[in-house]
This record gives structure tokens, C-alpha cells and sequence, in this order.
């Protein structure tokens, strides 16, 4: 009669602990995966950022505005873009003065700035800057074998992304808005 009592309480006291293994189980299981998940975020952000700062040293051209000498006493800096097709359905955003294909733009903050662009492609494109406001400078869409502008005045420095609305992942570069002269 002792002996199954002491039965019963031992296989009560095994189930218990059976449930409390288990139960410390999934919490491991779950302390591992949100170290881990942070471990592979944290991989990805830097690594994201390397890739980031690596590509950005190949940005060897630069267009830089210059005063429209058409105007009479402007001040207004000028960039002149051409969009071209590199290979069929494939554009690129092309530097006019040096042929340099998604030139990394350099325009002055502070100062009326103007990119001029032609089109001579078949398709329309349309040049969008990308400062995270709500409203973004573009140039609106440029029709084929048209030609448009984008003007803007920056207020503050800082490297900001271009592209084509239309062809965002072929028509890109960076546009670097510095102090004035």
C-alpha cells in the first residue's frame, strides 16, 4: 500500500517535471530565435551599408551645375541630361557635357537650380528627385523626342537619389546638394 503511494507521487512529481523541461524548452526556443532574428537583422543592416558606401566610391563623373550664360543676369545653376537607350527597354539618365551614364549630380543649396533634359528616346521618361518630403521636384513627363526641365532651389546640403518614373532601376544616380560658391 506504501508502495504505490510512493509510485503515484514519484510519477506525479516526473510528470511535472517533464512539463517544466518542456516549458523551459520553448522559452529557450524562443530567446534563441529573437537572438538570432536580431543577429541576422543587424548581418543585413551592415552589410546593406557596405554595399552601400562600396558602390557609392565608383561615382567617379560628376555633374555640376553651372550659371545658364542664356539668361541675361541669372544666377540660375544648369545641369543638361539626355535620356538614351542603352539597349532595347534598357535607359539611362546620360551626363549631356561628358557622355557619363547616371551621372552623380552637384547642385548649389540656397540657389536656383535647373536640370535640363532631352528626350530623344521612344518612350516618355519623367526625373523625380528623392528628398522624403511629401511633395518631390520632377520634372513632370517628358515625351518622346521632347525635352523638359526640373528647376528647384534646396534649402539644405545633403546627397539625395534621382531616377526615371518610369525606369527606376536603370535611370538612378545620386545628387549632392552643397553650400554655395
Amino acid at each position: 500500500m506504501y508502495t504505490s503511494r510512493i509510485n503515484v507521487i514519484l510519477c506525479s512529481h516526473s510528470a511535472m517535471n517533464t512539463k517544466t523541461s518542456s516549458e523551459y524548452n520553448s522559452k529557450t526556443l524562443i530567446v534563441f530565435a529573437v537572438i538570432a532574428a536580431c543577429i541576422l537583422t543587424a548581418a543585413l543592416v551592415f552589410g546593406l551599408m557596405n554595399i552601400s558606401s562600396y558602390s557609392n566610391r565608383y561615382h567617379l563623373q560628376t555633374a555640376s551645375a553651372i550659371k545658364d550664360k542664356n539668361a541675361a543676369n541669372s544666377s540660375t545653376n544648369t545641369i543638361q541630361l539626355s535620356a538614351k537607350e542603352q539597349k532595347p527597354g534598357v535607359y539611362n539618365w546620360i551626363d549631356a557635357g561628358k557622355g557619363v551614364p547616371n551621372p552623380k549630380l552637384k547642385v548649389l543649396a540656397n540657389a536656383s537650380n535647373m536640370i535640363r533634359i532631352q528626350n530623344p528616346t521612344d518612350t516618355k521618361h519623367e526625373l523625380i528627385i528623392d528628398t522624403g518630403a511629401d511633395v518631390l521636384p520632377s520634372s513632370d513627363d517628358i515625351n518622346p523626342n521632347s525635352s523638359g526641365q526640373l528647376s528647384f532651389k534646396p534649402t539644405m546640403t545633403g546627397t539625395f537619389t534621382y531616377h526615371c518614373a518610369y525606369h527606376p532601376f536603370t535611370m538612378r544616380g545620386t545628387i549632392q546638394v552643397v553650400s554655395g560658391p
